[in-house]
């Protein structure tokens, strides 16, 4: 197994529950996995529910097809690092780190560091 093939695991290991617990848990669902951080909005939910389980279907074929899915992994490293500096930043900065939920956050800054190393960037640009 490649390191590339190891981020599609890795992204599997954490969208199953997350993916799914977002599109199939309601309200409870994203409750228990965000702590209580958020505010409950089931449009929100079902969007991010979503998009995480896309995520997940697109990492599963990455583990088959790992170069011509590793755009996937680029958008990841782009969203992980928007949301950073649009929320997390912010709130660091104005002394509202609380509002933050460090799981999440830990886990998108480790992803945001890695993957651009494993990222094979030839095949990302193939025309």
């Amino acid at each position: 197994m490649t390191l590339l093939q190891l981020a599609y695991v890795l992204n599997i290991i954490i969208l199953v529950p997350v993916g799914l617990g977002m599109l199939l848990g309601g309200a409870e669902g994203q409750r228990r996995l965000f702590q209580g951080k958020y505010p409950e909005s089931a449009g929100i939910r079902t969007i991010l529910g979503s998009l995480w389980t896309a995520l997940l279907v697109g990492s599963v074929v990455g583990l088959f097809h790992p170069v011509s899915m590793s755009p996937l992994l680029l958008t990841q490293v782009v969203y992980k690092a928007l949301w950073w500096l649009a929320f997390v930043v912010p709130r660091i900065a104005s002394g509202r780190s609380g509002e933050v939920h460090w799981g999440s956050a830990g886990i998108f800054l480790f992803m945001m560091l890695a993957y651009p190393w494993v990222i094979p960037w030839s095949g990302v640009f193939a025309g």
